[in-house]
């Protein structure tokens, strides 16, 4: 049984999967969405400086994410293809 985003918030709000895209303009909830996808991801931007694991910093002066921890996973309409 997949839980609502309520439930999931009530029994674990700091592990609530809620991502915002930039692309569509429009938050996502992973558990309601798992389809949701766009090959332009933020670990292949070539402004993406990847720190440890899946995660880095977002050094596009263009992008509303400049200066922000970013998930590999994560996109924006600013992507310039880079290393993937």
């Amino acid at each position: 049984m997949t839980k609502t985003s309520k439930q999931l918030r009530d029994q674990s709000p700091d592990k609530l999967p809620l991502f915002w895209c930039d692309r569509c303009n429009k938050r996502v909830n992973s558990n309601e969405e798992r389809e949701h996808f766009h090959p332009e991801q933020c670990g292949g931007c070539k402004k993406f400086k990847q720190t440890t694991g899946d995660w880095g910093y977002c050094q596009s002066h263009e992008s509303v994410y400049s200066g922000r921890k970013m998930s590999e996973h994560d996109t924006c309409s600013k992507w310039i293809r880079g290393k993937w």
